[in-house]
């Protein structure tokens, strides 16, 4: 199939992204905090792994893998791992990857669209910020159609709800490498996404104060327990929200 000038532009954002990456060891303590995460973690990439749950011998579809950083934590879990990523840059990284931590993996370059896998042929789709890169009404049937009868669909997206402070944040400098067609979801947007599966678990995460000290550098976990605490305990904060994590499921 063709690509899209919208693909065509991801491949070429997805080209930059892979020269600049730097490939390292696996660091054992960074690895260990995706084996067995906590249900009250207040880190986003921590809880989808922790819904992840026994993966030994499943399926697992790291859906736009990028340079293979969680397919390294999903093989290690026991998960039978299809890594697929539009880039052939970045899929070429993650052989690399593997390669170094001595581990092994399905890498496929293929279009979240039209990924060539069989029906009903993954038993977890584990989406780390991939959607919102997307056309979201092209990739919700193909999602749909890959995944079991009884699978489950993990993902982790950039969202923004709150008008005024997307207005504040369009006020700041732009990041580096990011494509004209990608967005935080809208509230709209992340409905849709829900809308044809059963949502088993919903978790917001990252308050507006975590990306500005992200920013200026300012290293510690105490301000993710706040962030976690508020969000627990002050459920109207939800709206400004900047990142939420999602369980679906087939609707019965």
């Amino acid at each position: 199939m063709p690509l899209s000038e919208r693909d065509r532009a991801e491949v070429k954002r997805s080209a930059e992204e892979a020269r600049e990456v730097v490939l390292q060891p696996v660091n054992p303590e960074h690895l260990a905090r995706y084996m067995n995460p906590p249900a009250d973690t207040p880190y986003p990439l921590q809880y989808a792994f922790h819904l992840l749950g026994d993966v030994r011998g499943k399926t697992v579809l790291d859906f736009g893998c990028g340079s293979g950083e969680n397919i390294v934590p999903l093989t290690k879990r026991g998960a039978h791992v299809i890594g697929l990523d539009i880039s052939p840059d970045l899929i070429d990284l993650a052989r690399q990857r593997l390669a170094m931590a001595g581990l092994s993996a399905d890498l496929r370059v293929a279009s979240a669209y039209s990924t060539g896998l069989s029906d009903e042929s993954v038993d977890v789709v584990f989406n780390i910020a991939l959607i919102h890169h997307l056309a979201i009404d092209q990739v919700l049937p193909e999602m749909s159609r890959i995944l079991a009868k009884r699978g489950e669909i993990i993902l982790s997206e950039p969202i923004r709800f709150s008008r005024s402070y997307a207005y504040l944040r369009s006020l700041l400098a732009k990041q580096r490498n990011i494509s004209e067609y990608e967005h935080p979801l809208t509230r709209t947007e992340l409905a849709s996404i829900c809308a044809p599966f059963t949502s088993k678990e919903v978790r917001y995460f990252r308050l507006p104060f975590i990306p500005l000290l992200q920013r200026i550098g300012n290293d510690g976990n105490w301000y993710w327990k706040l962030d976690r605490w508020l969000l627990s305990h002050l459920p109207i904060l939800t709206h400004y929200a900047t990142a939420v994590v999602v369980c679906l499921t087939h609707s019965e």
